[in-house]
């Protein structure tokens, strides 16, 4: 990890990089963290090697899972620490009762706060990603 100055006095900010999940293209980190709060960029399910996206949703759901832990991880983190998700699905009714399945066997009780919203259209271009997420964790 290497920080990078914040503007004004709060302190720095710190990238945080693993090589077990996938890179950004372009200038987006995969997360940051400034003083014990851990924002993770737009994460896919695909695999951190080689950004294929599973075929089946739940494979997918799985590997979005993977690679949140192993980003939570390089920042000193885990699961539990996580305070926020947003959600974004492409076939929302389609889709999220596999979805939730995943995320309670990964959260198990833990419960943080979240939504989810359906769109057609992100992530890069011909990869079809059916889940995106974005989380807020705290490591206090």
């Amino acid at each position: 990890m290497s920080p990078a100055q914040r503007s004004g006095s709060e302190g720095y900010v710190q990238i945080i990089h693993t090589e077990g999940a996938p890179s950004h293209t372009g200038p987006v980190p995969q997360a940051v963290e400034a003083g014990g709060w851990i924002y993770v960029s737009a994460l896919f399910g695909a695999d951190p090697a080689t950004h294929a996206i599973p075929v089946e949703a739940r494979d997918e759901a799985e590997q979005v899972f993977a690679n949140l832990v192993a980003i939570l991880a390089a920042a000193g983190a885990d699961l539990t620490d996580v305070v926020r998700v947003g959600i974004v699905m492409r076939a929302l009714q389609r889709d999220r009762p596999v979805f939730n399945q995943v995320w309670a066997e990964r959260f198990g009780e833990h419960r943080p706060a979240r939504s989810a919203i359906e769109a057609s259209d992100f992530g890069r271009k011909g990869e079809n990603a059916r889940f995106m997420i974005e989380v807020v964790a705290f490591r206090g």
